[in-house]
Protein backbone atom coordinates (compact mmCIF):
# COMPACT_ATOMS: atom_id res chain seq x y z
CA UNK A 1 0.00 0.00 0.00
CA UNK A 2 1.20 3.33 -0.90
CA UNK A 3 0.34 6.51 0.07
CA UNK A 4 0.03 9.92 -2.42
CA UNK A 5 0.44 13.31 -1.03
CA UNK A 6 -2.01 15.40 -1.71
CA UNK A 7 -1.66 18.54 -3.44
CA UNK A 8 1.64 17.32 -4.96
CA UNK A 9 1.90 16.21 -8.30
CA UNK A 10 4.90 13.34 -8.96
CA UNK A 11 7.48 15.06 -10.73
CA UNK A 12 10.53 12.69 -12.60
CA UNK A 13 13.79 13.48 -10.78
CA UNK A 14 15.56 14.58 -13.55
CA UNK A 15 13.29 17.49 -14.17
CA UNK A 16 13.80 18.50 -10.38
CA UNK A 17 17.37 18.09 -10.76
CA UNK A 18 17.52 20.20 -14.58
CA UNK A 19 15.08 22.98 -12.75
CA UNK A 20 17.65 23.51 -9.74
CA UNK A 21 20.77 23.71 -12.17
CA UNK A 22 19.11 26.34 -13.66
CA UNK A 23 17.85 28.08 -10.99
CA UNK A 24 21.81 28.46 -9.60
CA UNK A 25 23.51 31.84 -9.95
CA UNK A 26 26.92 32.14 -10.46
CA UNK A 27 27.80 32.68 -7.17
CA UNK A 28 26.25 29.19 -5.98
CA UNK A 29 28.57 28.21 -8.63
CA UNK A 30 31.60 29.71 -7.10
CA UNK A 31 30.62 28.33 -3.81
CA UNK A 32 30.83 24.67 -5.03
CA UNK A 33 33.78 25.33 -6.64
CA UNK A 34 35.89 25.46 -3.21
CA UNK A 35 34.68 22.81 -1.50
CA UNK A 36 35.17 20.80 -5.37
CA UNK A 37 38.91 21.79 -5.54
CA UNK A 38 39.57 20.21 -2.11
CA UNK A 39 38.16 17.21 -3.00
CA UNK A 40 39.75 17.05 -6.14
CA UNK A 41 43.46 17.80 -4.21
CA UNK A 42 42.66 15.49 -1.71
CA UNK A 43 42.27 12.42 -4.51
CA UNK A 44 45.20 13.98 -6.74
CA UNK A 45 47.32 13.83 -3.65
CA UNK A 46 47.19 10.08 -2.86
CA UNK A 47 46.76 9.43 -6.34
CA UNK A 48 49.42 10.97 -7.54
CA UNK A 49 51.85 10.73 -4.17
CA UNK A 50 52.13 14.45 -3.90
CA UNK A 51 52.37 16.26 -0.55
CA UNK A 52 49.21 16.79 1.20
CA UNK A 53 50.46 20.46 2.19
CA UNK A 54 51.48 21.31 -1.00
CA UNK A 55 48.15 20.04 -3.11
CA UNK A 56 45.83 22.05 -0.51
CA UNK A 57 48.38 24.98 -0.91
CA UNK A 58 47.51 25.04 -4.82
CA UNK A 59 43.76 24.41 -3.62
CA UNK A 60 43.92 27.68 -1.48
CA UNK A 61 44.61 29.39 -4.04
CA UNK A 62 41.69 28.19 -6.00
CA UNK A 63 39.01 28.67 -3.61
CA UNK A 64 41.12 32.10 -3.21
CA UNK A 65 40.73 33.19 -6.53
CA UNK A 66 37.08 32.23 -6.39
CA UNK A 67 36.46 34.77 -3.46
CA UNK A 68 37.98 37.63 -5.34
CA UNK A 69 36.30 36.92 -8.42
CA UNK A 70 32.86 36.57 -6.51
CA UNK A 71 33.39 39.68 -3.73
CA UNK A 72 35.73 42.11 -6.29
CA UNK A 73 35.92 41.70 -9.92
CA UNK A 74 32.37 40.52 -10.55
CA UNK A 75 30.21 41.73 -7.04
CA UNK A 76 26.08 40.92 -6.75
CA UNK A 77 24.59 44.11 -8.08
CA UNK A 78 21.00 45.20 -6.38
CA UNK A 79 18.93 45.28 -9.74
CA UNK A 80 15.95 47.03 -7.70
CA UNK A 81 18.65 49.94 -7.13
CA UNK A 82 18.41 53.27 -9.53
Amino acid sequence: MYEKRIGRPERDPVETLVDVLTAASRYDLLLGIIPLAFAVALVAATVLELSVAQTLLGTAVVGGLAVVDACYLNPPVDRGAA
